[in-house]
């Protein structure tokens, strides 16, 4: 899918005019134009000439940059924003016009490191949202990443590369391409090191607390999202039922103490299933289906504020599109009668159909 390249300048061709004290038609003549078409360009009825954007952008006293809006890159801030308000537009608009919204951005700032590692991320959301997607999306998907991952590599910088290129190994991983991962994780560092701790000091050497603050705070969710993260893989590995029962107990304190999600319930099922304990296997599944159709929890602001906006959002679940994902995974994977048929899990298996 090619982004669209519809380009409107109408009003920032208008506000320039102004503030050089111009009518249209003196404009126009500066220009060699017609006052109508002067006109015309400011309603976004139609375009400038690319022959014409030079002489334009002289008569306006501005670059051709400028006129067309071009910005070398987005404040973090923004990056943010933007980023978050399309995730929140997906639900109701869908992944295809999304995915449309993301390639504008990406053209509209080229040189955005942030934003093109963030929009990375975004593209992992649009499979969230879409269990029914084609294999044709897909491989569209998770090659609009792919680019955006590389172009982050090859502009070097700092605050993104390594997860670039962590990331990078997990798509062809995916694809089953190990030597390729095996090539990109090879050129991490081997202890790349955590100045967090000094930079904190730093800025309470300096009498900037509240960046002191900010910093810690965003470095223990970060440690909380990776312990969790952690114990999540540890699980799928582990074949002893007490560890993965002590291990799923452990995510389970940590969601609960800092106020993140909780899906440990989720992992339960499945141990206890492949276990052959039916009965223990569907009371975990309901306990399962009922987390995911709570409310999502507020991030703890005590512990996680001011580093993370940590604004309670009423009303929040975890997305249709992850309930699909599991409703197909169940009606692929489990093929146990006894676990089927269970009066427990059957009932908790129709509430979640009903929830989709």
């Amino acid at each position: 899918m090619e982004p669209p390249n519809t380009l409107k300048m109408g009003a920032t061709i208008a506000s320039l005019r102004k503030t050089r004290g111009l009518t249209q038609e003196q404009l126009a003549a500066l220009v060699g134009v017609s006052g109508p078409a002067v006109s015309k360009w400011e309603t976004d009825a139609s375009c400038p000439d690319v022959a014409l954007l030079c002489p334009l952008a002289r008569a306006l006293d501005t670059t051709v940059d400028a006129l067309l809006q071009f910005e070398a890159a987005l404040p973090d801030e923004e990056v943010v924003r933007q980023i978050n308000a399309l995730m929140e537009s997906l639900p109701q608009k869908g992944p295809d016009a999304c995915e449309e919204e993301l390639r504008r951005l990406v053209c509209r700032w080229p040189g955005c490191t942030a934003l093109q590692f963030n929009a990375a991320m975004v593209c992992d959301s649009f499979e969230m949202f879409s269990p029914d997607a084609g294999e044709e999306q897909k491989s569209r998907w998770r090659a609009f990443k792919r680019e955006l991952l590389e172009r982050v590599r090859a502009s070097g910088a700092a605050a993104y590369w390594q997860a670039a290129t962590i990331q990078l190994a997990s798509l062809a991983l995916a694809v089953d391409d190990p030597d390729k991962a095996q090539a990109l994780l090879d050129e991490l560092p081997d202890h790349p090191g955590d100045a967090t701790a000094v930079r904190a000091l730093l800025y309470r050497k300096r009498g900037q607390e509240e960046e002191a603050e900010k910093l810690l705070h965003t470095q223990l969710y970060t440690a909380v999202s990776k312990a969790m993260t952690t114990l999540a893989m540890l699980l799928g590995g582990e074949k002893e039922l007490r560890r993965q029962e002590k291990m799923a107990a452990a995510y389970r304190s940590l969601a609960r103490t800092f106020g993140l999600a909780d899906l440990s319930e989720g992992f339960l099922v499945e141990l206890h299933r492949q276990a052959g304990e039916w009965d223990a296997a569907a009371e975990h599944f309901a306990l399962y289906v009922d987390q995911l159709l709570a409310p999502l929890p507020c991030p703890d602001p005590d512990l996680f504020s001011p580093g993370l906006d940590c604004e309670k959002k009423p009303g929040g679940t975890f997305p249709a599109g992850m309930r699909r994902m599991l409703l197909e995974n169940i009606r692929r994977d489990i093929n146990a009668p006894e676990l089927l048929e269970h009066p427990v899990f059957a009932a908790a298996l129709k509430k979640l159909e009903e929830s989709v």
